[in-house]
């Protein structure tokens, strides 16, 4: 499970270098710095494609009028920051709140949820669905990209009087009876590579329309 929570983190970050490159000084920087301004740019791209999406949607639509993500990524090696190039909508808010999400250690302890959920191209085509379906987060899932770890997980968890910050886009998270709708960017999905599922191929770098219904979630 931790190594499940660390590449979320280190997506979160929107670097494409090691996790262990700690020491500036051992590593190539130009290497490193040109790929964060591909990262930057690309994320800018897609920023363009997600706004014409957005832009088109009517009253009927989930994700219209939805909130722009401002939390921001920190760019280590250009020295620079960009926002998440996350859009969402929150549908209907939990009916019930009483499932608390914690810390196990150092990483968020691990849910097991029930939910229905889609998954769609900018296009409106339809990629991944699921109904009553239950899922672990103690367990790898191909489907489980992170636009589910922050969708799903509040934005903050007190720890021993202290606050730790996961990066959620709802302060308390999502609970049983919460609708959620999120557009993200194709990092924060399957990136540059293609995936084939049961209802066809998700392109490489292609940003993602998720819907969420939790119907029950707990330890």
């Amino acid at each position: 499970m931790k190594k499940l929570f660390k590449t979320f983190v280190i997506l979160a970050l929107g670097s494409f270098v090691l996790a262990s490159c700690n020491d500036k000084t051992d590593i190539d920087l130009g290497q490193y710095e040109e790929e964060e301004r591909k990262f930057v740019a690309a994320l800018a791209a897609e920023k363009v494609k997600i706004e014409n999406y957005l832009a088109n949607l009517t009253e009927e639509d989930d994700l219209y009028e939805a909130e722009e993500d401002t939390v921001l990524v920190p760019l280590q090696f250009i020295n620079d920051e960009v926002t998440r190039g996350i859009w969402y909508k929150v549908l209907s808010p939990p009916t019930d709140g009483s499932y608390e999400y914690k810390m196990n250690g150092n990483y968020p302890k691990a849910a097991k949820i029930k939910i229905n959920y889609t998954a769609k191209l900018l296009d409106g085509t339809v990629v991944e669905s699921a109904t009553e379906k239950n899922y672990d987060w103690g367990v790898q899932s191909t489907i489980m990209t992170a636009a589910w770890f922050y969708s799903f997980y509040p934005y903050s968890i007190e720890l021993n009087a202290q606050e730790r910050v996961l990066g959620g886009l709802t302060e308390e998270g999502l609970k049983v009876g919460s609708k959620f709708a999120v557009v993200v960017p194709s990092y924060l999905a399957y990136g540059s590579v293609s995936k084939t599922t049961d209802l066809g191929t998700i392109p490489a770098n292609s940003p993602l329309v998720y819907e969420f219904e939790v119907l029950e979630i707990g330890d």
